[in-house]
């Protein structure tokens, strides 16, 4: 039922999509020998990354204001409760705001009148960031389309082709089926904005999430390859480095690779080469998907549950909360990986064939 709901000085309505849950919450680690993997993250996941329930709701129509960095505004405050924006995000707020809020607040304000609805976030470079949270609102604000009443999404110049790529071969979005704006140059000025709330929260996805990437798996899925869930693969990095992203290289990864392909009967996959529905057919049929922290791994909300995740090192629990959405076992490898320079890492051999072969015997 529509209800109304105060931002600062103005009230909205609010529709409720889904109602109020727990966040399907991380699940024990798989593996958790010492010698593989440091007992504090064995220990956090055994309770420690739980959140407090939350339910989904379309706010809106209510008038915003969009700057860089895919921040909104709202009578001259900025939106930062977790249905709009991460908690790492404010964080990054603090440590940088003249780059951040500053400069992008002096930008000339553009203003538009139609009827949008906002999905877009922070990290519109990082193909991570698209995955685990752009993607689910999206998702979302499709599934329940005529609740939008016809508004259109607010798309932005700064995003990358691949971006660009995805949003029109999958979801049918083009030039004429958005509403535009260069968050390089300007910011955006919405009569008429609905805001599509973040579907991970902290300690994990709104269960509703869990039916959105099935459908969407489903649709993208080649159904000529038959049964699902037999091939084992490693997600390798190589050259790839996205300067919006964290630097990383792990500098062995094509020895890691090679023992993964020839002693664990992986393929090795470079996502980045591959179209995105192929990247989700080739996900989707794996139960074995080993790698490296970061974006790509991220592709595993696509796995089917009990896929086992092999992940190298600990960055932040996202991944942990996607296993715990997508019904998979996670482990991570932590020890044995060594910094030799700045972002610049060498990973055991040995101790990742004892990896491997734990997270498979589970």
């Amino acid at each position: 039922m529509p209800g109304w709901v105060r931002i600062n000085r103005t009230y909205a309505q609010r529709l409720r999509i889904a109602a109020a849950a727990k966040p399907v919450g991380a699940p024990p680690l798989a593996v958790t020998d010492p010698d593989l993997v440091d007992k504090s993250w064995v220990n956090l996941h055994r309770g420690g990354l739980d959140g407090p329930a939350f339910d989904l709701a379309f706010t809106g129509p209510l008038a915003l204001t969009l700057s860089a960095h895919g921040l909104i505004w709202q009578d001259e405050h900025l939106l930062t409760g977790p249905e709009i924006l991460p908690g790492y995000v404010v964080e990054a707020l603090r440590t940088a705001p003249a780059h951040y809020l500053t400069a992008p607040r002096a930008l000339p304000r553009r203003h538009e009148s139609r009827p949008a609805y906002v999905f877009l976030g922070w990290g519109i470079q990082v193909f991570g960031h698209f995955l685990i949270e752009m993607l689910p609102k999206l998702l979302l604000a499709q599934a329940h389309s005529p609740s939008l009443h016809g508004a259109m999404p607010v798309l932005d110049r700064a995003m990358p082709d691949w971006f660009l790529t995805i949003l029109r071969t999958e979801f049918g979005i083009t030039d004429e089926r958005a509403i535009w704006f260069d968050s390089r140059q300007e910011q955006l000025t919405l009569d008429q904005a609905i805001l599509i709330p973040n579907l991970l929260r902290p300690g994990g996805y709104h269960p509703h999430t869990a039916p959105l990437f099935n459908a969407f798996t489903n649709r993208l899925m080649d159904h000529r390859d038959g049964e699902t869930g037999r091939a084992k693969i490693f997600i390798a990095r190589g050259t790839y480095r996205n300067p919006a992203s964290v630097p990383r290289v792990l500098l062995n990864e094509p020895e890691i690779a090679r023992i993964a392909e020839a002693e664990f009967g992986c393929t090795v996959l470079h996502p980045e080469t591959l179209a995105f529905a192929e990247q989700v057919r080739r996900i989707s049929n794996a139960d074995l998907i080993l790698g490296q922290a970061g974006s790509a791994m991220h592709l595993a909300l696509v796995a089917p549950a009990q896929a086992r995740i092999g992940v190298l090192r600990f960055m932040a629990p996202d991944q942990s909360f996607i296993a715990a959405l997508r019904g998979q076992s996670i482990a991570y490898l932590t020890q044995g990986i060594a910094e030799t320079a700045p972002a610049q890492f060498i990973a055991d051999p040995e101790r990742f064939r004892r990896f491997v072969h734990a997270l498979m015997a589970d």
